[in-house]
């Protein structure tokens, strides 16, 4: 067990991962700044070692430079295994957070939230942070966050309603986001926009090899699911395929992949399909390096870290308009949108880019542009810096 000063001061060992791989820690390590009186910041969330986006968030929040300006202490709320490690987890979490705020002070407190279970364990901390006198930003990062809403019970539309009532701040991840989250109740607090941060020292373009030719290669990263359109990859392939179009096909992650290797079977495309699991940040980065379109024909999105993660790479993306996704693909400019479940319109942009090498060569270089400037890990840690300074301002009483 780690003592109270090691683990309110100790900048933790990041090992990130995020849907659909596992990542390694950043090689871009930033020299220690002078000690200096800093904010804390409690950052309220899942391991940065948890398979998913929300864990990859905090973990590039901790080693950019909003870690020199505030004091980031991150209080784990879960982490992968089973009912039991969870439950600990937690306990954990809750007895840290007290324990930290009575002998460090109140502090900002920064919550990330997801749905269902996720939303339940942020809610409790978010009422022992008000209790006890810290100011809170609530971050809601899930996809399905309005559908939550409207389809929940009495008790969550209640929490939901609260917590953006209360909150000192909301904090969306797109413009779009924020419109239909202040739609949801009267009186909403504050919401402001800030996307999920991209490190482009890792993400960014891969250098052809000179001469080399290969097949055309289509990459799909996230849990091989329904909801993600996974299964929708397979039948916009069988299209191509009664075209004479036979691209590689490389889907990574996990989940249901016995149950759409099946499929790839029936549908006569299975010799197209790979299937290598989860992968780690360095292969999946020659994995983008090596493909000509990232596809993410999902049923439901907030902003997905692979779409970004290709665009940072320069990968063009073809993917449906639902959450996030119509904020960040503009139609023609940087990939191709399309309404979920539209599997003939999906295999006709695939047809489409493959066979149109300059569109694909500008809405590369339009996507490493636009990561560069509105979703690297240093435009994201400038702007989330200012915000906590401006809440911490308030707190103060300065104007």
């Amino acid at each position: 067990m780690i003592s109270l000063r090691e683990a309110a001061n100790g900048r933790p060992r990041l090992q990130s991962q995020r849907s659909g791989v596992d990542s390694a820690p950043s090689a871009n390590t930033r020299s220690p700044r002078k000690i200096m009186k800093r904010d804390i910041v409690y950052l309220i969330g899942p391991s940065a070692e948890t398979r998913g986006g929300i864990g990859y968030v905090i973990g590039t929040h901790l080693k950019s430079a909003l870690a020199d300006s505030h004091e980031l202490i991150h209080i784990v709320t879960q982490r992968d295994g089973g009912p039991l490690i969870k439950a600990v987890t937690y306990a954990k979490a809750l007895f840290r957070f007290a324990l930290l705020r009575l002998f460090r002070g109140r502090g900002l407190v920064h919550i990330h939230s997801s749905i269902g279970p996720s939303f339940y364990r942020k809610v409790v901390l978010f009422y022992l942070s008000r209790w006890m006198g810290c100011p809170v930003i609530f971050q809601f990062h899930s996809g399905h966050f309005l559908q939550y809403y409207a389809s929940g019970n009495r008790l969550i539309r209640f929490l939901i309603g609260d917590v953006l009532r209360s909150a000192r701040l909301n904090v969306a991840l797109t413009e779009s986001w924020k419109q239909k989250i202040t739609s949801l109740t009267d009186r909403c607090a504050p919401v402001e926009v800030i996307p999920n941060p991209i490190d482009t020292a890792i993400y960014r373009p891969g250098g052809a090899v000179n001469g080399q030719t290969r097949p055309a290669q289509l990459v799909y990263l996230g849990a091989i699911i329904k909801p993600k359109g996974a299964y929708d990859v397979v039948d916009a392939c069988k299209l191509l395929r009664a075209q004479g179009l036979e691209p590689r096909v490389v889907m990574a992650g996990d989940r249901e992949i016995d149950q759409a290797k099946e499929r790839c079977r029936e549908s006569g495309v299975a010799a197209q399909f790979e299937f290598p699991g989860w992968v780690s940040e360095k292969e999946k980065v020659a994995l983008l390096w090596r493909s000509d379109l990232l596809l993410l024909p999902s049923y439901g999105e907030g902003l997905p870290l692979c779409v970004l993660e290709a665009m940072a790479c320069g990968v063009p993306i073809v993917c449906t308009d639902v959450g996030g996704l119509a904020d960040l693909v503009e139609h023609g400019e940087n990939g191709l949108l399309f309404k979920p479940g539209e599997i003939d319109v999906l295999a006709r942009h695939i047809a489409r880019l493959l066979n149109d090498e300059p569109s694909r060569q500008r809405m590369s270089q339009n996507n490493i542009a636009k990561i560069k400037r509105d979703y690297s890990i240093d435009v994201i840690a400038e702007r989330l810096g200012k915000l906590y300074n401006e809440v911490l301002g308030v707190r103060r009483g300065k104007p």
